[in-house]
């Protein structure tokens, strides 16, 4: 196990800003990526980072647009002032903003735009995907079916970001940049080796498995994606497996910051479903695993025994 240093773990740290960082960190983006996301998070460092907060999104939002400028190499992203920020930023709110059509164009020109031959998309192709999206991610099932109409689309959430980030760096002064520091979070995989890893819900232990029925012992989170590995080696992903909640679930197991890289062996990991919020702990959200109000007479060892069930089953 790494050496890394323990943590007192509050609410608000699943959705701090290291945390936000290192979901936008991925092993194989280029060096100018990096930059870009450090330099954003620098400028929003005093933000709110917290539940309910669209701060990640302007993190996303900023980053693309510092990438989309400095990519090519002639000049870094600290360089690039605040006032061309706000300039490309500003534009009508009730359209999409003019960026969008400049980062697609520049991820291409990076090697990281769309690629339909590629069986997976690009690392920042999927982070840029995200918050371009004015179908709310519901798209792709409609049209698996004749008999639904495709969606309207609607507003982006970047959209909504480049208007934030307009308003807020028209009042951003130049010196206060200089003077802030951001977190200085490594890109790279955080891998967790476990005999047993189950997803939780409020009511449930699952234990998580691969397509094919059999245990999975291996997930790893490397920037927005999470993978899992079965003892069989099939990989994959599943769509309650998010990397905010795997990274958060090894924070609590290990007591490591929660944007903490490098390869792990724990004894069990309880990752949070996506039907909890994020920061929900799933020993404390699970009716089977929080401590009861009123202990029950008699059944001392209900815990136990319910871990022996999930054993025999998985």
């Amino acid at each position: 196990m790494p050496d890394t240093p323990m943590v007192n773990l509050a609410d608000h740290s699943a959705y701090g800003l290291e945390l936000e960082m290192s979901l936008l960190l991925p092993s194989s983006a280029p060096a100018p990526w990096g930059a870009a996301v450090h330099e954003a998070a620098r400028i929003l460092v005093d933000q709110p980072w917290e539940q309910g907060s669209r701060a990640s999104v302007d993190l996303c939002t900023l980053s693309l647009l510092l990438f989309a400028r400095t990519h090519g190499g002639d000049r870094v992203a600290r360089d690039v002032p605040v006032t061309e920020l706000r300039e490309a930023l500003s534009g009508p709110a009730d359209r999409e903003p003019r960026i969008v059509d400049e980062i697609d164009r520049e991820l291409t020109k990076s090697g990281q735009g769309y690629d339909p031959a590629a069986r997976q998309s690009r690392p920042l192709w999927s982070i840029f995907n995200a918050v371009r999206d004015q179908y709310g991610g519901s798209i792709g099932a409609s049209l698996l079916a004749d008999d639904i109409e495709p969606p309207a689309p609607g507003p982006s959430p970047m959209r909504a970001s480049a208007a934030r980030l307009a308003q807020f760096l028209t009042a951003y002064p130049e010196q206060a940049r200089e003077q802030a520091t951001a977190p200085a979070v490594a890109p790279g995989p955080l891998t967790i080796e476990s005999d047993r890893i189950q997803i939780v819900t409020a009511k449930s232990l699952r234990p998580l498995r691969c397509s094919q029925g059999d245990p999975v012992r291996m997930v790893r989170v490397d920037g927005p994606e999470a993978t899992f590995e079965c003892e069989q080696g099939h990989t994959s992903g599943h769509w309650e497996l998010e990397a905010a909640r795997v990274r958060m679930a090894a924070a609590r197991a290990t007591g490591a910051h929660p944007s903490v890289q490098g390869k792990y062996q724990l004894p069990d990991l309880l990752v949070g479903s996506t039907e909890l919020p994020r920061h929900s702990d799933p020993r404390q959200a699970n009716v089977f695993l929080r401590e009861p109000e009123h202990p029950i007479v008699g059944r001392d060892d209900i815990f136990a025994r319910i871990n022996r069930l999930i054993d025999e089953r998985s």
